[in-house]
């Protein structure tokens, strides 16, 4: 009968279609799983970074107040050892070391933080981890920044001082000629740096 191929027909659809959504919906819950699963591990995973920060922040915090407290001292001997081409002949065997100090210690604050500087380029759920790796790029771009500068400084001394001995040796009335001075030179730290990429240079032009 045309009613019996109907009903089958009707059975047959009905059982593709139910089939169909009994596939559909087994691929939804394996990828609602799948997804739960990711985004816990996710979790789980930045909790352990978000730890690691913290722990890292602390020490790099720690080297950066110790290396500002030694900057706060040595400008001043800067200052005084650069006011006259005769005090920097005195002092310039004693701020050369000093500058060797501050560029070991700039190095040690720069290469203590790798952790910090491989995985603070993203945010985080975590307000304080975004604080801590806010501050790693400030404190440490404001470092470098003021190192170069004072770098510059004493090295714009230093040339004019070259300059000042040139005409100072022509005298006859001196017993001994001034010798040349060697301006300080980093092997690394040489150019301003913007490290949170904001486009500004901290530091660059402190006094």
């Amino acid at each position: 009968m045309w009613w019996c191929d109907m009903k089958n027909q009707y059975m047959r659809l009905f059982s593709f279609l139910f089939g169909l959504a009994f596939i559909i919906s087994g691929v939804l819950f394996t990828f609602t799983r799948v997804y739960k699963d990711a985004k816990a591990k996710e979790k789980e995973e930045e909790t352990v970074i978000v730890e690691e920060i913290e722990k890292n922040f602390e020490p790099f915090e720690e080297k950066y107040e110790e290396i500002n407290s030694f900057r706060d001292s040595f400008v001043d001997e800067i200052a005084e050892g650069t006011s006259f081409y005769t005090n920097l002949t005195d002092s310039y065997d004693d701020l050369m070391e000093k500058f060797e100090s501050y560029e070991t210690q700039l190095t040690e604050l720069d290469n203590n933080s790798s952790y910090l500087k491989e995985n603070c380029g993203k945010r985080y759920s975590s307000s304080s981890a975004n604080k801590s790796c806010n501050n790693y790029y400030i404190y440490l771009e404001k470092t470098v920044n003021l190192f170069i500068g004072d770098v510059k400084f004493f090295s714009k001394k230093v040339e004019d001082y070259n300059k000042w001995i040139v005409e100072e040796n022509k005298s006859e009335f001196i017993k001994e000629k001034y010798k040349e001075l060697e301006e300080y030179k980093s092997s690394k730290y040489t150019e301003y740096v913007d490290l949170n990429k904001d486009d500004t240079y901290l530091g660059m032009n402190a006094d």
